[in-house]
């Protein structure tokens, strides 16, 4: 056997170990009686439409942040990785997707609903779930060796510009306007250079304001900006979700479901495979990875003329795909301190609150804790998969609750929440105008999720970029393979939003013409 060889052996032999030590972590009975608390919150969060993953993730934020790092890792990715298994239970019942990730579940699995066959729709998403995520954890364990490999090569030119193509990537994917993207990035940007910066011994944009020298906290601006505004609504709505509990019968046909999956068992392996890599991407997450894998359903189908009308493969592989993004969207987070998704965003902050830090010793020194994070959604989706075929026809009954209830709850839970930030009347403040901004940017359609990416990547751009012009000078723009990479990458998306908007205004263009003529 060859040294190379040997080492590649030795490589998989460490990340089989740390995947088994990840495991037993997450069975400790203190932290395993946590991830059962976040399952709980997330299956609520998953049923009731606007509360979703990233909603839970950034209420729950202040709970988790007291927590030592395992503890707190699997809370909040409990209750994030159950989120897209319960909004499937509103979508496929009522109509009503309890996420944006529901969205391409809907279009089957009501008119599934409508005929009687709601228990075999809803079961057949709960068993794809769980068997995507599973596929996506392969792909990873069997990626980890060649992406160690790579990431031991990264030094700060590298972490510079792959956070730059992360945040250009996200701003460009996120919403209906690049510009928009744009512009609430940088934004996003601006708000982390806010408070001392040690490289330059001097306080930024404080105003001599004492709450601000220490920088502003996550969770105030988390909450407000994405939270908030979805509790405003469900309580202006001043009704509950749905209006017509009578008739369901979401009980039964939970085996054919079953069986549906097991039918269908590789279109869950290829939409796994979509759902993984595209989270892997940042700034896809869970929709995109949804809206792939039902048109690769729809595509790759000899007979496809039922979809859209109550055939099950249109649930089996939305489902499988969004379940898969999320270990996947874990990667990149990790690995490059580059949030895969706005969730991970939150989620980084949090590591970074409780003295874990994304990066390259996330997959050699802390690679246990990596492989926790990733059996974490594993095991939850499993839990959830049955606890839901159990409890489903009784979940449901939460989307009648009317809003008078539930939004007070929420937003007193919510201002708590943003006080634990820092214990000062400032967190109060910052969650009422982030609240205010998300408001506005959600009803002008502007898009949310890059300010809080920015935000997060504002730091890690900053310093990697301070250390390196001062050792590096300009000639690493050159000189380093993988930076010109991920240049040629931003120039790619660059090149592609300006042809895409040549492309609209020559549409629009157009039918002028012709009249003309």
């Amino acid at each position: 056997m060859s040294q190379f060889q040997e080492e590649e052996t030795h490589a998989m032999l460490e990340v089989l170990n740390a995947s088994a030590d990840g495991f037993a972590m997450l069975f400790h009975w203190r932290t395993f009686l946590f991830m059962m608390f976040g399952i709980s919150l997330g299956m609520i969060f998953g049923l009731i439409p606007g509360l979703s993953g990233l909603t839970g993730m950034s209420l729950l934020l202040p709970i988790a942040i007291t927590q030592p790092p395992e503890i707190a890792i699997a809370f909040l990715l409990g209750m994030y990785a159950v989120t897209t298994q319960t909004d499937a239970i509103p979508a496929v019942l009522i109509g009503v997707p309890g996420t944006s990730a529901a969205q391409a579940t809907y279009l089957d699995g009501y008119p599934m609903a409508k005929r009687g066959e709601a228990g075999r729709a809803l079961s057949a998403s709960y068993f794809s779930s769980v068997w995507g995520t599973l596929v996506s954890v392969v792909v990873i364990i069997l990626f980890l060796p060649v992406l160690r490999f790579v990431i031991d090569s990264f030094a700060s030119p590298e972490f510079f510009m792959t956070s730059l193509f992360g945040l250009m990537l996200a701003a460009s994917l996120v919403g209906t306007s690049v510009t928009r993207g744009l512009i609430v990035a940088f934004l996003g940007l601006l708000l982390s250079t806010i408070g001392y910066a040690e490289f330059a011994s001097q306080d930024r944009y404080t105003m001599d304001i004492p709450y601000l020298e220490a920088g502003i906290p996550i969770v105030p601006i988390a909450l407000g900006i994405f939270a908030l505004p979805e509790v405003i609504d469900l309580l202006l709505s001043r009704r509950s979700i749905a209006d017509n509990p009578e008739g369901l019968n979401p009980g039964s046909g939970a085996f054919e479901g079953f069986k549906d999956t097991v039918r269908n068992k590789w279109l869950v392996f290829r939409s796994g495979i979509i759902g993984c890599v595209a989270g892997m991407i940042p700034g896809l997450g869970g929709t995109v990875a949804e809206w792939l894998s039902y048109g690769h359903a729809v595509q790759s189908a000899k007979d496809n003329t039922q979809f859209g009308r109550g055939d099950v493969r249109g649930v089996i592989a939305p489902e499988a795909g969004t379940a898969a993004q999320k270990p996947g969207a874990i990667v990149p987070t990790v690995a490059l301190g580059i949030p895969g998704n706005a969730s991970m965003a939150v989620m980084m902050g949090a590591l970074l609150i409780v003295g874990v830090r994304p990066g390259p010793p996330m997959l050699f020194e802390n690679l246990d804790i990596t492989f926790q994070m990733t059996w974490t959604v594993v095991v939850a989706n499993l839990i959830v998969a049955f606890l839901c075929l159990w409890l489903q026809r009784y979940l449901v009954l939460i989307c009648f609750v009317r809003a008078e209830i539930i939004a007070p709850a929420i937003f007193c839970f919510m201002l708590v929440g943003a006080a634990m930030a820092s214990s000062s009347m400032g967190d109060i403040l910052l969650f009422g105008i982030f609240g205010l901004v998300g408001y506005v940017f959600k009803h002008a359609d502007w898009p949310r999720v890059p300010l809080i990416i920015g935000f997060v990547l504002g730091g890690l751009l900053e310093n990697n970029l301070w250390i390196t012009t001062r050792r590096y000078d300009l000639a690493f723009m050159w000189e380093r393979p993988i930076v010109l990479i991920m240049e040629v990458m931003i120039v790619a998306i660059i090149a592609s939003v300006v042809i895409s908007r040549i492309r609209n205004q020559r549409t629009i263009v157009r039918p002028a013409d012709n009249i003309e003529d």
